[in-house]
């Protein structure tokens, strides 16, 4: 019989959680992938193998991989109706974890730039979210970023984010391959204007690129919340940045792991990123790429860092006030 102080899959699925970082392309289950290609004629690995086949292909072993998986399952992403079976899908997912609301990103250029229409994907996005509140009580939100290998898609970006208000949106993101990224300054006048218009700015930092990254983001890009952020440790400076100015990271600990930002989740640098005293919170990324989601992912961290009721307890409630509902307001 368990302790009944023990952190137990079960009392972490009753907490009220929020989940803030959150690749909507990156939830989409092979099973629904697998539908849509066929449905449009579009290509998945191993889709000849069917539903099994494309599961199998959702393995990575560095992060070229992981793209090239997750653009092709983005590419079956078509119609208005498309994109609301993949909201309606991720909420049901989340309801199930006992997660009430969700920030999801979305790659909104990835779509757009291919021919895709912008009403379907607004439309797609905002029946969506109704339907996930309708259905299954969880609020959606959305944040629609930038590819950082393309900052001439920046300012559309931004624009499409504006006009997709609402609908839903409500930050403007960075993301991409941080090695390849055109520099930091180019981004600074979209997410100074991005800010102007009360859109949260938060932008992907120090998961593959360094320190420098995250405080370029917080100075010049004005960021509110880093996604993932773990290699701030290299830099105390930076480290003192974060926790003066409340910027909370969203910690993705199976990620980085599959993507060798940390060797394992026992060396992960999520207990001292705690240590430092940073705001945290806990997410899963990609979790049908990842094989996890947030519940998932609190659970194995538990297990792993020995964490108390508490400390899950504080992380869930930070994660609802960063996420702007109260646990009740699903």
């Amino acid at each position: 019989m368990a302790h009944p102080d023990s952190v137990t899959t079960a009392w972490i699925r009753a907490q009220p959680k929020a989940e803030l970082h959150l690749h909507l392309e990156g939830s989409i289950s092979p099973a629904l992938a697998l539908a849509l290609a066929q449905k449009h004629g579009r290509s998945l690995p191993g889709m000849a193998d069917g539903v099994d086949g494309v599961a199998r292909q959702f393995v990575f072993g560095d992060f070229e991989r992981f793209i090239t998986v997750f653009l092709a399952v983005s590419d079956c992403l078509r119609e208005e109706e498309d994109f609301c079976a993949a909201v309606v899908g991720l909420a049901e997912h989340l309801a199930s974890q006992g997660v009430v609301a969700a920030q999801v990103t979305v790659t909104a250029m990835t779509h757009l730039r291919r021919g895709g229409s912008e009403t379907a994907l607004l439309s797609g996005l905002q029946r969506g979210r109704a339907e996930a509140r309708r259905r299954f009580g969880v609020s959606i939100a959305y944040i629609f970023d930038i590819v950082c290998l393309f900052p001439e898609q920046a300012e559309p970006t931004l624009n499409v984010a504006l006009r997709g208000r609402e609908a839903g949106v409500v930050g403007l993101g960075l993301a991409g391959p941080e090695a390849r990224s055109a520099p930091i300054p180019e981004f600074e006048r979209v997410f100074e204007r991005a800010a102007h218009e009360g859109l949260r700015c938060v932008p992907h930092a120090g998961e593959h690129g360094g320190a420098d990254r995250i405080r370029a983001c917080v100075e010049r890009l004005h960021a509110t919340r880093i996604g993932h952020g773990v290699r701030c440790l290299e830099d105390p400076t930076v480290v003192a940045l974060l926790r003066d100015r409340g910027v909370a990271l969203e910690v993705c600990p199976t990620s980085n792991v599959l993507l060798g930002v940390a060797p394992s989740l026992a060396t992960h640098p999520l207990p001292a990123l705690l240590r430092e005293g940073l705001r945290i919170t806990v997410a899963s990324d990609d979790p049908a790429l990842f094989g996890t989601d947030m519940l998932t992912e609190l659970a194995r961290c538990s297990e792993a860092f020995g964490w108390s009721r508490e400390t899950v307890a504080a992380i869930c409630a930070d994660g609802i006030a960063l996420a702007g509902v109260t646990s009740d307001a699903a």
